[in-house]
């Protein structure tokens, strides 16, 4: 995982959606890396309970083996972003090469739920200048993050709440996964990480409001 510093790479490539509007109190849930067929049901579960929507970016090759996990996301209510299909760096790759990992992955989304995503997220975080010409010619928003709550890493339940206690700010999109191992801890922290954000009084909107 590539730790990044959001406003530095905000200058840099301010086509790509790294927050939204710091006028409106609203945060962004996101996960990457799955569909997972323990921790996405689990953490599905926890959003719906809690009747908050997220956006899972979803790798090619899990969804071909988990369809039925991408339908439960879709009939939840949940936003589906394009996480390339094979989840490599896709930096300096040939043109060929970045569609057609976004490409396929976007016809299997689309056939399994009736549509094509809107938004991508360059595996790692990392990408290009190049992305910029080609999120217009794929027509779709890149997006990133503006907090990283290192949930690849193997903290304590704790580490994630204080890390969105101490980092959250308003128009922040944060980055979680449901497709790693450390993910069980992620998820035992995820209802009062949910509880703090509500305690004050952030909205939990839906990645779809951001689309430009």
């Amino acid at each position: 995982m590539l730790i990044i510093n959001p406003s530095f790479l905000r200058f840099l490539a301010p086509w790509c959606i790294w927050r939204s509007d710091p006028a409106k109190r609203a945060v962004y849930l996101t996960f990457d890396d799955g569909p997972h067929p323990k921790h996405t049901p689990e953490i599905l579960r926890i959003l719906n309970k809690s009747d908050v929507q997220a956006a899972f970016f979803l790798s090619g090759e899990k969804i071909m083996r988990y369809p039925g996990l991408v339908k439960q996301i879709n009939k939840d209510g949940h936003v589906i972003g394009n996480h390339g299909f094979s989840h490599t760096s896709l930096v300096c790759k040939k043109r060929e090469f970045v569609f057609g990992e976004i490409e396929r992955t976007n016809r299997m989304i689309e056939k399994i739920t009736g549509f094509t995503p809107h938004f991508f997220r360059p595996p790692y975080g990392r990408f290009d200048f190049r992305f910029k010409h080609w999120m217009i010619e794929l027509d779709m928003f890149m997006v990133n993050w503006s907090l990283l709550t290192e949930d690849f890493r193997d903290h304590e339940p704790a580490f994630f709440v204080k890390r969105i206690q101490d980092h959250i700010h308003p128009g922040a999109i944060i980055l979680m996964h449901d497709g790693l191992n450390t993910t069980p801890n992620l998820i035992q922290a995820l209802p009062d990480m949910l509880e703090f954000l509500n305690k004050k009084h952030y909205n939990i909107g839906a990645l779809s409001e951001l689309e430009r």
